[in-house]
């Protein structure tokens, strides 16, 4: 049992009280999550720059072409998604609310992404650089589209990273690497879906301690943001259990599975001599909740031990299913698709991967080396 369950199960069962919500964030984000393939076997350097953190939004389709919807491909550096969404609004003239892009990308990086503004205007492409809230972006590509480009619309993130200062032996880092490519890495939630010091979760806890009082509460967009926060904690709570156990890339009993990259989920026949072959080829993956309302999908083995790991928090589930917040299932495992790296310098490592939208590239740098310290809050895109 990790020092995370045993410190909740310790805790009374209300999270109305500020001691209270601020002992849960600590059981739910206490100590980094547990890899299947042991420690990490280097520590490096991220985020020297913007570029050695590069990110490329892949949608999996193209604009249409025509339509009351302007779709610009822009890369930024230095300003995250929100507060290009907001400078991109203020110059085309209209509210920041016709602004709609598909994933959050990272200020401390070099990204491309898509954005569409419901709007007649033109953009005028330019090869310049231009400057706001800190912050540098150019439009690369401006087309005309049928629709919005909606929240998770897109399909996948290609990453390139660059790690310096790197420590520790070349063979063995070889050896993780390529264990990785050929194995996957448990699929947790990154540290930046929580917040600095986990105060999306602190925020989410908040949130459910006032619905559940009938307190009055001001309503802020960041509330869906730390309601995912909760269920990506309880998430990573049941995930690193199955690590621990070795059972995260294994078909138990009432388990529900998932193909690579699709989001369909199903029941197998536990007949089905092809399952452990195809689970070891990394075509399947079992599953774990994000708790919401509606009926669990898995039974037998695994819906009992996902009770009982869940048990400290079911007022945390309760409160979810109160919300009507639908329950939904995440892929245990993640494969890194087209990976490859190469050595620029003896001390510089270059990865580069894809990663399905949703996914971390945290959870692939953390399995392979130690990030110095006060990097990781910036590692992300959805």
């Amino acid at each position: 049992m990790s020092a995370a369950v045993r410190a909740s199960k310790r805790m009374p069962s209300s999270c109305s009280g500020r001691s209270e919500m601020s002992e849960l964030t600590v059981a739910l984000t206490a100590g980094p999550c547990p890899s299947p393939w042991g420690e990490p076997v280097a520590v490096a350097r991220l985020k020297a720059q913007p570029e050695d953190f590069v990110v490329e939004e892949q949608l999996g389709f193209e604009p249409t072409g025509e339509g009351e919807h302007l779709w610009l491909w822009v890369e930024k550096r230095g300003m995250n998604t929100d507060a290009l969404s907001r400078e991109l609004a203020a110059q085309l003239g209209v509210s920041a609310a016709l602004v709609s892009f598909s994933g959050m990308k990272d200020r401390q990086a070099l990204t491309r992404q898509w954005f569409s503004v419901h709007s007649t205007a033109l953009w005028t492409l330019g090869d310049d650089w231009l400057s706001a809230e800190g912050g540098q972006y150019r439009v690369l590509r401006a087309e005309r589209g049928a629709r919005k480009l909606r929240r998770g619309a897109h399909a996948a993130n290609r990453f390139c990273i660059t790690l310096r200062d790197v420590r520790g032996e070349p063979e063995a880092i070889e050896t993780r690497l390529q264990l990785l490519a050929a194995q996957g890495i448990a699929n947790y939630f990154g540290p930046q879906r929580f917040g600095h010091g986990g105060r999306n979760i602190g925020q989410g806890l908040a949130l459910l301690a006032n619905r559940r009082s009938g307190r009055a509460r001001r309503r802020d967009n960041r509330e869906s943001l730390w309601i995912s926060a909760l269920r990506s904690a309880l998430f990573n709570q049941v995930l690193a259990s199955r690590v621990r156990n070795q059972t995260w890339a294994a078909c138990l009993a009432g388990d529900v599975l998932q193909l690579d990259g699709r989001s369909a989920l199903f029941k197998p026949d536990p007949l089905d001599v092809e399952i452990a072959p195809r689970l070891a080829r990394g075509e399947l993956h079992p599953t774990g909740p994000l708790p919401g309302d509606g009926a669990s999908v898995v039974d037998d083995a695994v819906l009992a031990f996902e009770a009982e790991v869940l048990a400290p928090w079911q007022g945390i589930c309760a409160d979810l299913a109160a919300l009507r917040v639908p329950a939904q299932r995440r892929s245990l495992r993640l494969m890194l698709q087209a990976p490859s790296w190469h050595w620029p310098s003896p001390d510089t490592l270059v990865i580069e991967f894809t990663l399905t939208a949703g996914a971390f590239a945290t959870s692939v740098l953390q399995a392979v080396a130690v990030l110095e310290e006060g990097q990781l809050d910036a590692i992300s895109a959805e």
